[in-house]
């Protein structure tokens, strides 16, 4: 961003005045102290508005503030455009009544101190510098941002967060992901059998099918080891399986599977296809290899 040097001067007289007052100030006010014509100062405050850099509040008791990305602008002129959507606002782990409908990102290039300027709708007093604050994802960018708050602005209704986490989700379907080299087992299979392919192929858990491949549901190591300590070493997987099997449809996005594995704490799904019939898995790792591939 860059603008005239007149703005400049005109927005740092602004902060100048406003951080010694504390309330709206004049146009009149800036003019005076710049000397300049009223007139060119109400007409650059317009511009100024138009940039997001001020705010205005109308009364006798009215005049501009400066907006958060104003008092960033000018520690340090590198702004990115915003990201215009609507997320809920995660307050130290809790979804408050609170949204976030733009964000906008500064110093995205400082190392040390990346940090976001979230303009808020709802209660801003509910957040305090050293919250810390998840966001997102938003609805249209499916942005995440994490962060702890810095500073809040209850004039202009905006926080500023230093960024410790900034993840954005593609938009990908399941089947693109998941592992399609499926191990499945029979309901009348005995475990012997399950703890045998458990251990070959090195994993937790196998989808239980009945013999027209219908998904019936889900035997795990856990649900082996109950049974061989109950001394069932004959038993068979329906006598231990369990019935509630997490599955996603493989056509449904990769930030449905993220919510679910949250909603439920866990880190797999069965894909199925339109028969319901598993097609598949999804793991965590497969998220992870897929969003930060080490390549």
């Amino acid at each position: 961003m860059s603008f005239p040097p007149t703005y400049m001067r005109v927005v740092e007289t602004l902060l100048e005045l406003y951080n010694v007052h504390k309330r709206p100030i004049k146009s009149k006010e800036i003019a005076n102290r710049l000397g300049m014509n009223e007139g060119t100062v109400r007409n650059i405050m317009v511009a100024l508005k138009a940039m997001n850099l001020v705010d205005s509040k109308t009364g006798p008791y009215g005049g501009f503030i400066p907006s958060q990305k104003a008092i960033e602008f000018v520690k340090s002129p590198i702004v990115v455009n915003p990201v215009n959507d609507i997320a809920q606002i995660y307050i130290n782990g809790k979804p408050l009544n609170i949204y976030a409908t733009s964000i906008e990102l500064v110093n995205i290039y400082n190392p040390y101190m990346s940090k976001a300027i979230i303009k808020v709708l709802g209660n801003i007093k509910a957040i305090h510098p050293g919250d810390n604050v998840r966001i997102g994802p938003t609805v249209n960018a499916r942005v995440i941002i994490e962060g702890v708050v810095l500073e809040d602005n209850s004039l202009s209704k905006e926080v500023v967060i230093v960024v410790k986490k900034l993840l954005a989700i593609p938009k990908i379907k399941v089947v693109d992901i998941m592992t399609k080299e499926l191990a499945m087992v029979n309901y009348n299979e005995p475990l012997l059998t399950v703890a045998k392919v458990i251990a070959e192929r090195k994993i937790r858990a196998l989808p239980v099918v009945n013999d027209n491949g219908e998904l019936m549901g889900l035997i795990t190591s856990s649900d082996v080891a109950k049974a061989f300590s109950d001394g069932a070493f004959n038993a068979l997987v329906k006598d231990y399986m369990r019935h509630e099997v997490p599955i996603i449809s493989w056509d449904r996005d990769i930030y449905d599977t993220m919510r679910l594995m949250m909603s439920y704490n866990i880190g797999r799904l069965i894909v199925v296809n339109q028969e319901q019939k598993p097609v598949g898995i999804v793991t965590r790792t497969d998220i992870l290899r897929y969003l930060a591939p080490l390549g």
